[in-house]
């Protein structure tokens, strides 16, 4: 039996400049959810952002598919003393992973959809209190793009543009799955 090749359709979502940056990127999660890709497109957004804020930085750049505790990494991305820790599901056991890799005297924070974040939180609180900081996916990226852009919506349009750019680059240059890749909408071209 010969099966028709069926072609990938990218993550698609509304943008809507009225709204505010961390909506449109939960927005990008919620429909990367549903095709079963929250976790890499987390990771891949969580990138671009660190590669958008540091673009002198040299940032790691892996399939979602590559574990990085065989590599010797202590985390998905690490910036000066800080390693950066991208989720979208957690257990008690991860803590106590990240409680460890604190001893290493570096900062670690996790990073977690909205959904998750009160339970992340508290589960952070009791296992390694004030020494592992947990923020959502959504504000850390929006609030980069909002920072960059001078909080100016004329600017933001493009910055926001620009890290999608920098996304679909980094999903492009690792991943063979080309469903991860996110379409601009058209309100963000100009």
């Amino acid at each position: 039996m010969v099966q028709e090749h069926v072609p990938t359709q990218p993550i698609t979502f509304s943008y809507d400049p009225d709204l505010t940056s961390r909506q449109s990127i939960h927005a990008i999660l919620k429909a990367a959810r549903a095709k079963g890709l929250e976790d890499p497109v987390a990771r891949h957004l969580v990138g671009a952002n660190l590669q958008l804020a540091f673009p002198n930085f040299l940032l790691r750049n892996e399939s979602c598919g590559t574990g990085y505790g065989h590599l010797g990494h202590l985390g998905d991305f690490h910036v000066g003393d800080t390693d950066f820790h991208v989720t979208v599901t957690l257990t008690l056991a991860t803590f106590e992973t990240y409680k460890r890799k604190t001893e290493y005297s570096f900062r670690t924070v996790i990073l977690v959809p909205d959904r998750i974040l009160a339970g992340a939180r508290a589960n952070a609180e009791a296992v390694a209190p004030g020494r592992i900081a947990v923020e959502s996916i959504e504000s850390f990226v929006g609030q980069t793009v909002d920072e960059l852009s001078a909080f100016s919506k004329n600017r933001l349009l493009d910055d926001f543009r620009h890290l999608l750019e920098l996304y679909n680059q980094r999903v492009e240059e690792v991943e063979s799955d080309k469903s991860m890749l996110i379409e601009l909408p058209q309100s963000l071209l100009h």
